[in-house]
């Protein structure tokens, strides 16, 4: 990976600063972040902690859940991280993921909602990889003119190319695979139902069930698979091969041709509107970047940059025009979304996130199908991450931002009503005033203030992100520190990660926090039917008292040394006594003291027992015989972790590289009190 990064930034000779990662920001390995933070005083690692100005009751289902998950193992959890360009790297996401699946809870459900952001010529993820064959179209929610219905994702894609097919390799980043998916619903639709999505495995087509309701194709996979490859069939067949023929270009001759016809229309427009004179290798280094996958791609040096946005755009429409082909009129498929899951229990965490994306990105006018798509997967847990580019502006209206935030939240009640919501402040940026000017945001603060507003009447969570970084002026010093980029808005890939570090470690300890709240949970205990008395049983044989000498041998029990007549009224027949009655009567043995025995036959040797004992031994024996129910087995997701782990060393151990399993407290095992033991007196003790 971090060669392959690095061909990508000698093609593009570093052009674009704010897109690209080099193969330095790849470092740090993930699941290691045992961090000096000696080395960041200006970090305030004091403040990291999830806050709740209301309490947080609110998170009590979301809790449940995974108490259900992490001492059950069963159910499943889902995770939904919603912002602009830092979700749609996934960076932070995908380390707050990574921990989650592989670490504590430490269990999958699935790769949750993906896309071919690659087909819409955008960044894929850093987490997984995407490639396409074929021409499409793209629509996004921070566009100007959206001809597509957009869904939860706030992106879209169109094709009427017959040689079109998808394909996202869930593991491509992966030192050992983590994804198995056996469940997958393809959101999208054709025009009048003449385009069915395939879900290829093994060079097996496989079929899925189309719901009309969803507008979604249903696979199921025969095996867990980490390669979701789709191709599209046409109702026509034999049509479809026709003009599959007609197009003789293949996947990288269409690459390169769009690529060649994107650098020449934007050296074009720089050159005429810019004065911007364009590398004489431009075309080629462009073809090579669009064949490539990476993390960022765009021509823009800032996402934030509304003007190189919509320039972006204009060369869009220009390469469509130049693009377009004199075939006749073809089926068309649009593809909304792609849900890849499977059934075993565990977490789910998606991030949805486009560049440049504000709160009312997510408004039913730019994304109509978000609640339909949405009620197939319900988040447990929404982490809002947006409000970044909100805040970019000279004057903030933090009032309207608050009532965009409340209208994107009504949206999702109506799908999940008691979803738990955490407000991710924004962190600390610069604004650019002239070529390689920047001054201090002061927006930063105003939109922290608005958060927890938010927190407080939505009685949500804050993750205080701005003052954690240090607060206002901050971003310079991340910079400097190699964590942050030049542009001071987006940071690097070591950045990324220690902030996703950070939001782990917060909403774990506000999980151990609900843990130690929990009340001590007793023992279930059954009462035993009742049996007939059977008939009396012969006193037990008395066992003498041990010498100093002989090794001492165990304490009878009350049972044993209870009368006779009490034991047979009280005590059911052996017969019928299940296997726990044996392990309630030892429990008895050993919470009652011993009674007195016989006398022995040498009366200097022995000590008669205290009246107080005789009376506990009365007592017990006097009591029905108990069924004792021992509470559930730790599930296997938490077997490696160590009960007895306090808080604060669970920190200090999961900073540690060397362990596979992060040390978490678990649940107590409630255990029925011991009484202390009364030994019987040896005889030379007695004398």
């Amino acid at each position: 990976m971090k060669k392959k990064l690095a061909v990508i930034a000698a093609i593009l000779g570093i052009v674009s600063m704010g897109s690209m990662v080099s193969a330095k920001d790849m470092e740090i390995t993930p699941g290691y972040y045992d961090v000096d933070f000696t080395k960041y005083d200006f970090i305030d690692t004091s403040l990291n902690t999830i806050q709740f100005p209301q309490g947080s009751a609110s998170f009590e289902p979301f809790f449940k859940k995974l108490d259900t998950l992490v001492f059950e193992n069963r159910g499943k959890v889902r995770i939904l991280h919603i912002g602009g360009s830092h979700l749609q790297a996934d960076v932070i996401s995908g380390r707050i993921r990574e921990h989650l699946v592989k670490e504590y809870p430490g269990a999958s459900a699935g790769r949750g909602f993906v896309f071919p952001y690659s087909a819409a010529r955008t960044n894929t993820p850093a987490s997984y990889a995407s490639y396409y064959k074929g021409i499409w179209d793209k629509n996004k929610n921070v566009q100007h003119e959206i001809t597509k219905p957009l869904g939860l994702l706030g992106i879209a894609i169109s094709t009427r190319d017959p040689r079109a097919e998808i394909t996202l390799l869930l593991d491509k980043y992966n030192t050992e695979p983590i994804w198995g998916e056996t469940s997958f619903r393809v959101f999208g639709y054709s025009d009048s139902n003449d385009v069915e999505p395939v879900l290829r495995i093994d060079s097996m087509d496989v079929f899925g069930t189309f719901d009309a309701s969803s507008q979604s194709y249903v696979f199921t996979s025969p095996r867990p698979i980490d390669t979701i490859q789709i191709a599209f069939r046409w109702a026509d067949t034999t049509k479809q091969a026709e003009v599959a023929a007609f197009i003789t270009d293949s996947l990288y001759k269409d690459s390169v041709a769009r690529a060649d016809s994107l650098a020449r229309v934007a050296d074009s427009l720089r050159m005429d509107s810019l004065g911007i004179t364009p590398p004489a290798s431009s075309a080629q280094q462009m073809a090579q970047a669009v064949a490539a996958d990476s993390m960022f791609q765009g021509d823009c040096e800032d996402v934030l940059d509304t003007n190189c946005l919509n320039r972006d755009e204009d060369l869009q429409v220009a390469l469509d025009s130049t693009a377009a082909d004199t075939v006749p009129p073809r089926p068309h498929f649009t593809l909304t979304g792609i849900l890849a899951e499977n059934n075993a229990p565990g977490i789910t965490y998606t991030n949805v996130g486009i560049n440049g994306a504000k709160v009312s990105n997510y408004f039913e006018e730019t994304c109509p199908l978000f609640e339909k798509e949405m009620s197939y997967y319900k988040p447990d847990l929404v982490i809002f991450a947006i409000g970044i580019n909100d805040a970019n502006v000279e004057v903030f209206n933090d009032k309207a931002f608050r009532e965009d935030y409340d209208m994107l939240i009504k949206r999702i009640r109506k799908v999940s009503p008691k979803t738990a919501f955490i407000f991710e402040t924004n962190n600390d940026s610069y604004r650019k005033v002239r070529k390689k000017k920047y001054v201090q945001h002061p927006n930063g603060e105003v939109a922290r203030k608005a958060f927890f507003m938010l927190a407080d009447k939505h009685k949500a969570g804050v993750w205080d992100k701005f003052s954690i970084m240090g607060g206002l002026g901050s971003m310079a010093k991340w910079e400097k520190a190699d964590l942050a980029k030049k542009d001071k808005v987006h940071f690097k890939t070591a950045g990324y990660q220690l902030l996703g570090d950070m939001f782990y470690k917060a909403l774990m300890q506000a999980y151990f926090d609900h843990i130690a709240s929990l009340p001590a949970e007793a023992p279930v205990v059954a009462q035993a039917k009742p049996a007939a008395a059977p008939a009396p049983t012969p006193a037990p044989k008395t066992i003498p008292a041990a010498s100093s000498v002989a090794p001492k041998t165990q304490t009878p029990s009350a049972k044993t040394a209870s009368s006779t007549a009490t034991a047979a009224t009280t005590a059911p027949a052996s017969a019928t006594a299940p296997a726990n009655a044996k392990t309630a009567a030892t429990i008895q043995a050993k919470v009652a003291a011993p009674a007195p025995t016989a006398a022995p036959t040498k009366p200097a040797e022995t000590t008669p027992a205290k009246p107080e004992t005789i009376a506990k031994a009365e007592v017990a024996a006097k009591q029905p015989a108990e069924k004792t129910v021992a509470p559930p087995q730790m599930p296997k997701l938490a077997a490696a972790a160590h009960k007895d782990v306090p808080m604060p060393e669970v920190v200090k151990q999961t900073a540690q590289p060397a362990q596979p399993k992060i040390q978490v407290p678990l649940k107590p095992i409630p255990q029925p009190a011991e009484t202390p033991k009364t030994q019987t007196p040896s005889a030379t003790d007695s004398k």
